[in-house]
């Protein structure tokens, strides 16, 4: 593998472009599961932001396995790699499981919030806490409590398997990487195409889709694995200069065009792969930015620290809106004005939250914990001779 110790290891731009995908993720929730609209037209308008959110979700997948394969130390063992991401996810997942089940306890009324039930459930319960949700179709656990904790436990099964992953990506010729990036994209489209063959019991009138289908292409974590593997292989085309950046108006056209052909797509490809392919093209360019000291937004010191403190805020978030919708009352709906006045209140009250949980807890933790001594230890994840740097990538 070709590598130059003078190229950058953190990777800014990168981690502001991660804060853009967590707001997408909770915005998303925020205006169409909180149920604050009066106007049912408007509300169900509100799921058309959906593809958003999987789109962002997709491509969360694909910056995590870039940013681990750019950055992973050489001098590093399994051990080491899976307690640094323990300290990374599993604090700050504790804390909004608790919030959501104290939630639970103490709320006075069902909540408005579209599929959340306040029966206090022990399977669901504890499946959620350990992070295994994502493997039963089923929606009493998929979306039981923090609902978007499902993802995480998708990339805990990612960061099982990374140690074995890496060696096996890195050991991929220069000259074959694009075949492999190819293949990986067309198992995602073909998994996208294929998985409404699934049989099972539509969910929604409207909807043409069933619940085995919607776990198996967009929850099954050895399905997700190829968005993440994606970003294996993507971080490894751009570290062998064989990435090109695309031109900014080819992006947006493509994600433009992308998002108007959604609708005549199967409904699979709405959780899988209806806009990621421009958002995945997305990463590469920015990665190459920062190769070159571009992308001064992104770049900036305060989307920076907003990026850092991206995965507090996806997971906090929904337990935030769980309490203040239920504060404002059941049966509360507003017009479209108040409605986005009051979606924002939230969102600004996440974000605060989320930079201070960053701040007083999930760093101390990271630095008090996550850490180790490496004397007298070998290399087991890959052993190309890079600094132990960290980069911050979502959990």
């Amino acid at each position: 593998m070709t590598h130059t110790d003078a190229r950058p290891h953190h990777l800014p731009a990168l981690t502001g472009y991660r804060f853009f995908l967590a707001l997408t993720v909770a915005a998303v929730h925020l205006l169409s599961t909180s149920q604050l609209f009066a106007s049912e037209a408007l509300q169900l308008g509100m799921g058309l932001t959906t593809p958003l959110a999987s789109a962002a979700l997709a491509t969360f997948f694909t910056l995590s396995g870039f940013v681990l394969t750019w950055s992973a130390p050489a001098m590093d063992r399994a051990i080491r790699f899976w307690r640094r991401r323990f300290w990374k996810i599993v604090p700050l997942h504790v804390l909004a499981w608790g919030v959501a089940v104290a939630f639970v306890l103490v709320a006075s009324a069902p909540s408005p919030v579209s599929g959340f039930s306040t029966d206090l459930r022990p399977g669901p319960a504890v499946a959620s806490l350990l992070l295994v949700q994502g493997w039963v179709p089923s929606w009493d656990y998929l979306s039981y409590l923090n609902a978007p904790a499902w993802s995480i436990s998708t990339e805990a099964f990612f960061y099982l398997l990374f140690p074995l992953l890496l060696p096996l990506v890195l050991r991929i010729p220069a000259e074959r990487l694009w075949r492999w990036c190819f293949a990986i994209i067309g198992g995602i489209l073909l998994i996208s195409a294929l998985s409404p063959l699934l049989p099972g019991v539509a969910q929604l009138d409207w909807l043409p889709f069933n619940l085995t289908e919607y776990w198996f292409v967009y929850t099954f974590p050895p399905v997700r694995l190829l968005n993440f593997l994606l970003g294996m292989v993507l971080a490894r085309i751009v570290q062998t200069d064989r990435w090109r950046r695309v031109a900014r108006w080819k992006l947006v056209v493509s994600t433009i065009l992308a998002f108007l052909l959604t609708p005549m797509l199967p409904f699979t490809f709405i959780f899988s792969a209806a806009l990621f392919l421009p958002l995945f093209a997305l990463v590469a360019n920015l990665a190459h930015a920062d190769l070159e000291g571009r992308g001064r937004v992104l770049r900036s010191r305060p989307l920076v620290a907003l990026g850092n403190a991206s995965y507090a805020l996806y997971i906090i978030h929904f337990p935030i809106m769980l309490i203040i919708r239920h504060l404002i009352g059941a049966d509360q709906r507003f017009g479209a004005g108040a409605g986005f006045l009051v979606a924002g209140a939230m969102l600004l009250v996440s974000i605060a939250v989320a930079i201070g949980l960053h701040r007083w807890v999930e760093e101390p933790l990271r630095r008090r914990y996550a850490r180790a001594r490496v004397a007298g230890d070998r290399p087991s994840l890959g052993g190309q001779v890079r600094p132990a740097t960290v980069v911050p990538g979502q959990a």
